[in-house]
């Protein structure tokens, strides 16, 4: 092969080469934005069957407090949109101060929620109770004794609990479930902070929360200034806390809040009323 012929190879193969390059460039300079269109059609899509803007993971997260009050175990308040409130009464040492805040209910067409101590049920009290709850007002449970739950074994829970509901029960003559507990002391919480395994043993005996309160003050006017909407107000009865819901509820009113029971407060019903006795049974909560 001669120089010159070598030479005119060379030419050629250059030629050919930058052919190709440049038609690479082209084709790719071609397809970039389609690479790149594609793409972003992807991202904006999601995956199939999933709605516009909606992840999985938003799809399984809980609802907040805010989106939905009956989402935590303790319960301080209900909707803060609503101007709906519940005011409770526990202990039920003196019993002559359940009976009168009914009547202030009466008078005021307002309904409340009772939270006494099992042993504080006495079958003497048996129109009262009924009396109770012919007004619309609310049975609660305050355990069957005024002792503090973190310091007790899970299944002396569950027995407190229970008996509770057996002499509740017994007093009314007929039952009455149950839906609201409130522990002693309005607590759960070991010394180290732990509330798990009370709150395992309220749960395994049938009940889903517990109650407490953001409201707890019988000064009528620091009482009103504290209440918003959604809001539980705790009282006891006794002299003190009476004659502060007899100047409260009346400011409550005008203000435009709606005292209902706290079972109206969370969207439920009344308690449910059959003519069977409850009677503790420890052995239908083992293995729940």
């Amino acid at each position: 092969m001669t120089g010159q012929t070598m030479r005119k190879n060379h030419k050629s193969g250059i030629k050919s080469l930058a052919a190709l390059l440049l038609g690479l460039w082209v084709m790719f300079a071609g397809i970039g934005p389609v690479f790149a269109e594609t793409a972003e059609t992807a991202e904006t899509a999601g995956t199939p069957g999933e709605t516009e803007g909606t992840s999985e993971t938003e799809e399984k997260a809980e609802p907040t407090e805010e989106e939905d009050p009956l989402a935590p175990f303790t319960l301080n308040h209900g909707s803060r949109k609503s101007r709906k409130i519940a005011i409770t009464m526990d202990d039920v040492y003196e019993t002559e101060w359940v009976w009168k805040s009914v009547e202030l209910c009466k008078e005021y067409g307002i309904t409340m929620t009772f939270f006494p101590i099992g042993r504080n049920l006495k079958d003497e009290d048996r129109d009262n109770w009924r009396a109770v709850i012919e007004a619309g007002c609310e049975i609660g449970s305050h355990s069957s004794f005024h002792g503090a739950f973190h310091n007790i074994g899970q299944w002396i829970a569950i027995g407190r609990l229970g008996k509770f509901q057996e002499w509740l029960d017994r007093t009314l003559g007929f039952h009455y479930e149950v839906r609201w507990f409130r522990p002693p002391f309005g607590s759960i919480a070991t010394g180290s902070g732990d509330t798990q395994a009370m709150a395992t043993a309220i749960k395994t005996y049938g009940y889903d929360h517990i109650v407490r309160w953001d409201v707890s003050n019988t000064d009528p006017d620091k009482a009103f200034a504290a209440t918003q909407n959604g809001s539980i107000l705790l009282y006891h009865a006794r002299h003190r806390d009476y004659e502060c819901l007899k100047k409260l509820i009346p400011m409550l009113l005008e203000a435009g809040f709606e005292p209902v029971t706290v079972s109206e407060l969370f969207g439920f019903p009344a308690p449910e009323i059959s003519d069977e006795l409850y009677t503790f049974d420890i052995h239908k909560h083992v293995g729940k």
